[in-house]
């Protein structure tokens, strides 16, 4: 084969391959220096890290602490806030019940006055009739004619009736010949008459209404109709 055709590269001197050698060997030391620059950065980054971890574990404790102690301190001033409250409202109702109590001895007692003066202003105004009819007692002792004593009877009574008409109290209508009715009249006796059974024969004691309602019934005498055979004799 001819040489010629496959030409062969020159060899490099010694020179430049120790050169080459030694920056090969700078390369590989720079190398090992940078890795352990590194790592000594790395493992110092870590100590700072592992620094900072051990100040928050110490911090998030004292925080834990702080947070146990504030806790502990706002629950036992809660609970006297709590009491104090109880306290206070326990006192409220106390004071309620007492003023209930007062309300109702109170109520009571008026209502007791009410009762006991209810007629207080009725009573003043037969004071007067009560006047009279002592002056005509007085008046009946010592006179002679009968005819003046009635005349001032009279008078009395018709000054009694107006009172009662004042107070709304009216007499009730005389019955007597009519039905009896058992909402306005009381039966005190019943005997043989030529009216018809149950029939009002005569009133006994007249009866009085105050306004609608009935105040007294009137007192009367019923018919038990005629009279049967032999009964006359």
């Amino acid at each position: 084969m001819d040489d010629s055709s496959n030409p062969k590269k020159p060899l490099r001197s010694s020179a430049n391959k120790m050169r080459d050698i030694h920056e090969t060997y700078l390369k590989n030391q720079e190398q090992k220096q940078n890795l352990a620059n590194y790592e000594e950065v790395r493992l110092a980054q870590q100590s700072e890290l592992n620094e900072v971890m051990d100040d928050n574990k110490e911090s998030d404790l004292d925080i834990q602490e702080s947070i146990e102690i504030k806790d502990t301190i706002p629950e036992t001033d809660r609970t006297k806030e709590l009491e104090k409250e109880r306290d206070e409202l326990k006192d409220q109702i106390l004071r309620a019940i007492a003023e209930l109590e007062n309300y109702r001895r109170r109520v009571l007692k008026e209502k007791r006055e009410m009762l006991d003066y209810a007629n207080e202003r009725l009573l003043l105004n037969l004071l007067p009739i009560l006047d009279d009819l002592g002056n005509a007692v007085e008046a009946g002792k010592k006179a002679v004619d009968c005819e003046s004593m009635l005349t001032g009877l009279d008078l009395i009574y018709q000054k009694a009736q107006k009172l009662f008409e004042n107070e709304g109290v009216k007499i009730m209508e005389n019955t007597v010949g009519k039905p009896f009715d058992v909402h306005e009249h009381e039966a005190v006796m019943k005997m043989p008459s030529e009216l018809p059974e149950d029939y009002i024969i005569s009133e006994v004691q007249s009866g009085y209404k105050m306004k609608e309602k009935i105040l007294r019934h009137a007192k009367v005498v019923t018919s038990a109709g005629e009279p049967k055979e032999g009964e006359n004799e």
